[in-house]
């Protein structure tokens, strides 16, 4: 997901970050600007009125590289800006001396942000080490060890300052790039719960509305062969399925779905009868684990569902049983209508069976006959 898809609150929370990187600027403007105002700290000569305006001059260039640099690219016409900080930041020097020392940090932060990185560490120690064998030169009766602890000094300041500037750019980068990803994660997590419910509605309805459907069927069957005290009972239970897909309903939102196998059989025999088709159910293996037991409560719910709407079946299977390493589910039916297919049932059936590390998968068996395979490791158990 790119920044400009981020949502209204991560959108606003990245304007901190970069007040942030410019109030982090200010010590490192207002710093020498006090140099070149009252010729602070070692009260030298005043530089004159041209070196205030340099100041801000330099101060603001630095802050628009800074800016780009925080976004993870360079600004338009960096060349010529660059070029500009490094000729305010240069020029001035032999004439005003150690007044002008410290704007020497944004000539290494902007080498550092701008230049290829392959340069960027040699440019850097050169321009330190250059400006404080510079100092050290203007100081008079010098030993050897004064000279290079000048150097190591000045250098060391100019470094750190230019290098805190680098950092705080970068640091603020990081910030948009956390910014970013916690709004993709929370992208990715508001789509999976919504593929959740929307798999959860499907599997839930499916076999509830087709339930629905055939006892109101039968009951107008019934009714119209003079058999009221069977339609009553059909519309009772009917009734019941709606009343029961209603309760589960409101649980879909919490992931509190209840599903139980025992169940889930009891209601696809009762199903399946109604309907005419003769159910066969061979359930050879007991006390499956909660997370195998609900994906084959789901599967069965699809499977009859599939039977029931898609089909024009007399006879229907339903099996459990342990095959080699895994514990597997087969429902298979007979009069199949139409070439068979995976459906979004299927689909959304292969994703429960594969959050377990298993597999799920319907295909036909001659010419009239489909199966539904799922099949689990019993390491899930």
């Amino acid at each position: 997901m790119s920044p400009a898809t981020a949502t209204e609150p991560v959108a606003q929370g990245s304007v901190r970050p970069r007040w942030l990187l410019v109030a982090m600027h200010l010590p490192f403007i207002a710093f020498p600007v006090a140099q070149v105002t009252t010729g602070a700290p070692r009260f030298t000569e005043l530089p004159g009125p041209l070196a205030l305006p340099l100041v801000l001059i330099a101060g603001g260039l630095q802050v628009h590289h800074s800016l780009a640099a925080a976004e993870g690219r360079r600004p338009h016409f960096w060349q010529w800006t660059l070029l500009l900080l490094l000729l305010v930041v240069f020029v001035p020097f032999p004439y005003w001396g150690q007044s002008w020392f410290t704007l020497q940090w944004f000539a290494v932060a902007s080498c550092a942000m701008l230049l290829p990185l392959r340069l960027v560490v040699p440019a850097a120690i050169t321009l330190a080490l250059g400006m404080g064998v510079w100092i050290a030169g203007l100081a008079d009766r010098v030993s050897a060890v004064q000279v290079a602890w000048v150097v190591i000094y000045d250098a060391a300041i100019l470094l750190m300052g230019g290098w805190g500037l680098y950092g705080a750019a970068r640091l603020v980068h990081l910030l948009d790039e956390l910014q970013d990803a916690r709004a993709a994660l929370g992208e990715t997590a508001i789509g999976r719960e919504r593929l959740r419910i929307s798999r959860d509605l499907h599997d839930l309805l499916g076999q509830s509305l087709s339930a629905v459907s055939l006892k109101g069927e039968l009951a107008i069957g019934l009714l119209e062969r003079d058999r009221p005290h069977r339609a009553i009972a059909e519309i009772e239970s009917l009734v019941s399925v709606a009343r029961s897909a209603l309760h589960d309903m409101r649980h879909i939102p919490h992931r509190e779905l209840p599903i139980s196998l025992s169940k889930e059989i009891v209601r696809a025999t009762d199903l399946l009868s109604a309907a005419g088709i003769e159910p066969e159910v061979d359930i050879a293996t007991e006390n499956l684990s909660a997370p195998v037991e609900e994906l084959f409560g789901w599967a069965l719910r699809e499977g009859v569902t599939n039977v029931l709407r898609h089909s024009a079946a007399s006879m229907c299977t339903i099996s459990v049983r342990k095959e080699r390493d895994a514990v597997q589910m087969v429902i298979e039916n007979d009069g199949t209508i139409g070439p068979a297919g995976d459906g979004h049932g299927l689909s959304g059936l292969a994703q429960r069976a594969s959050s377990l590390s298993g597999s799920a998968r319907g295909y036909a068996v001659g010419q009239d006959h489909f199966r539904l395979e799922v099949m689990v490791s019993e390491m899930a158990q």
